[in-house]
């Protein structure tokens, strides 16, 4: 894996500085980055300097501890060992050998997309492990943390649709969310169209599109109307 991650790092590096050159424009304060992995994302927000406060999360137990060996010290960041999901909960978590597609979701065992992962891990299935973590949601966490300047990431593997509704009251105040939107068909009931109309309902609409260089996936930025 460590091979990849060297061939894939320089490329998110790029995708992120670009995505960062466009959010330094937007009136943010704070950064929610759900699904933060190893802070490949949160190391490049954080020369946005007019953003002072960051919420990172990310529930792999090993990944956590690498990301909190980067930003413990960081004092504007805050970092949570579970997952942001609709409900208050304990679920299994489901690890794979590539610890990007890592994920709550149930897998589609038969997409094209999942087949280029096996063959990118040299293996006939990216699967390893599985174990039960904590869930919360977003309504919880930041009940009494105001989010009316805020970006809401959410790169969570096809479980991004129980990320937006256990956010429904935050959803009011947030004006701008970043979303992982995967081409092809690896998690199953996983539809960006349905993403796309829950959110116009709370009057978002799509302002940016970032495609990834290996044109993969797309990160979608949208803004309230």
């Amino acid at each position: 894996m460590a091979l990849i991650e060297k061939i894939f790092n320089p490329i998110s590096t790029f995708h992120y500085k670009r995505i960062s050159r466009h959010l330094k424009e937007l009136d943010i304060e704070k950064i929610v980055d759900i699904g933060a992995h190893k802070g490949e994302f949160l190391e490049k927000m954080l020369k946005i300097e007019k953003v002072n406060s960051f919420y990172a999360f990310e529930p792999q137990k090993n990944i956590f501890n690498e990301l909190s060996e980067k930003f413990s010290k960081n004092k504007k960041v805050t970092l949570y060992n579970f997952a942001m999901d609709k409900e208050i909960t304990n679920k299994k978590l489901k690890i794979n050998r590539l610890s990007t597609t890592s994920s709550l979701a149930e897998i589609n065992e038969k997409s094209l997309y999942l087949k280029i992962k096996n063959f990118l891990t040299f293996s006939k299935s990216n699967f390893e492990d599985e174990y039960e973590i904590q869930t919360n949601t977003v309504d919880k966490i930041f009940e009494n943390i105001s989010l009316q300047k805020a970006l809401l990431k959410i790169d969570v593997e096809g479980f991004e649709m129980n990320v937006i509704e256990g956010s429904q009251m935050k959803l009011k105040e947030i004006p701008f969310i970043l979303l992982e939107n995967q081409f092809g068909n690896h998690f199953k009931n996983n539809n960006f169209k349905d993403i796309i109309n829950i959110l116009s309902k709370q009057n978002f609409e799509i302002c940016k599109k970032f495609i990834f260089p290996t044109l993969h996936y797309q990160d979608v930025l949208f803004k309230k109307i």
